[in-house]
Order: structure tokens, then sequence, then C-alpha cells
């Protein structure tokens, strides 16, 4: 199935209309997801951007249980393939940086695929290896240019706040959100639902390599 088109700059606008009227959920959200991971040295961020992703999703499609600040934990129900995408992408990253300039911009590239992956993870239920392949998939396609651009735009949005001021990012973060959820349910919303992991009770099928 083809993929819709998209527009970079209705999308952007989508995420914040999003944002603005459950700013002050996703604000707190973003505060512990941002501390938690950081206190963790990055360990959790995976996770947490999982849950960062699920709240966001229950307010597009206006769930009638409004997610609650507490509810980011629920990115644990994809602890594994989210941290596996998130140290993988982050180890690239660091290494990347190590080339002057070049290395920079390639960088910015890997934050869009570590973006759109943690969504495939979550929203579809893949592994990391096979959220990365489809990011991958896609581009090869060439349905998925504009897309990806805008994943580019995203994670350039969630760190603005590191720029002007270190406690933006706690407003920055959670409007990148945003704007990429939107644009996936743009992209993939009409999809069938994939299966969600069980409760801890059972065989933990997150996993999986």
């Amino acid at each position: 199935m083809p993929l819709a088109k998209i527009d970079i700059g209705a999308e952007l606008e989508k995420g914040w209309k999003l944002f603005q009227p459950n700013m002050g959920l996703l604000i707190v959200a973003g505060l512990i997801a941002t501390l938690v991971s950081a206190v963790t040295c990055g360990i959790l961020g995976g996770p947490l951007m999982a849950g960062m992703f699920l709240m966001i999703r229950r307010l597009i499609r206006n769930d009638p249980a409004k997610p609650q600040a507490g509810d980011v934990f629920k990115g644990f129900d994809y602890f594994v393939q989210s941290l596996i995408l998130v140290v993988v992408c982050l180890l690239a990253i660091c290494l990347l940086s190590m080339i002057p300039v070049l290395g920079q911009l390639v960088c910015v590239v890997v934050g869009s695929v570590m973006m759109w992956g943690v969504l495939f993870v979550t929203y579809q239920n893949l592994t990391a290896v096979d959220a990365i392949k489809k990011v991958f998939a896609l581009l090869q396609s060439g349905e998925f240019t504009m897309p990806f651009i805008f994943g580019i735009l995203a994670s350039l949005v969630s760190g603005l706040g590191l720029i002007a001021c270190v406690v933006g990012v706690f407003f920055t973060i959670p409007i990148g959100y945003c704007m990429m959820a939107c644009c996936y349910e743009t992209l993939f919303g009409a999809e069938p639902e994939a299966a969600q992991p069980e409760s801890a009770s059972q065989p933990p099928s997150d996993l999986r390599l």
C-alpha cells in the first residue's frame, strides 16, 4: 500500500496544535523522562521515549481515559527493543561525531532513524533490528524521503531547548515527539494495529532479536 503524501508544514502544525492543549501533561511527562534518562546515563532513554509516544497516540486518538504523566513508564513494555535501538543509534552518533563537519551532519540523519525506529518498535511492535531495516527499506522505496526529512526536523526541534536554554528542552522534546507521532498517524494510522506486548506476568515477547 503506497504511503500517503505529507506536507511538512501541515505536520509541524498538527504537532504544535496537539501539544498546546496538552502542554502541562506532556511537559511533566517529558520532565520525568528526561531526568530519569539523565540519571541512568541514557540507558532508560529508549523505553521512556516509547512511553511518550504511547501517551501521545492516546491523545491523538482521543482516548476517553486521558493519559497521566506516570504513563510514560508504560514504555517499559518495549524495554529491550527500544533500549537496543537507542543504544545502537547513540553509539553511532558518538562515533560519527568524531568526524569533523561531515560527522555532525550524519548524526542528524541518525537522529531521524532513531525517532522513526522507536515509533516502529512502539506502534508496530517490531524488534530494534526490524525497525531499523524498515526505515532503510522505506527509504529505498523512494516514498519515505519527505517523512525522513521530517524526522530530521523533529529531531532538531527536540534539541532546540538545549541550545536556547537547558530548561527549554522540557518544552521542545514533547513538541518534537508530538510532531513525529502526528506524522506517523498520517502515514500509517490506517494500517491494522500490531499485537501489543503481554503484561509482565506473561513470557516477555520483547526479548526478540
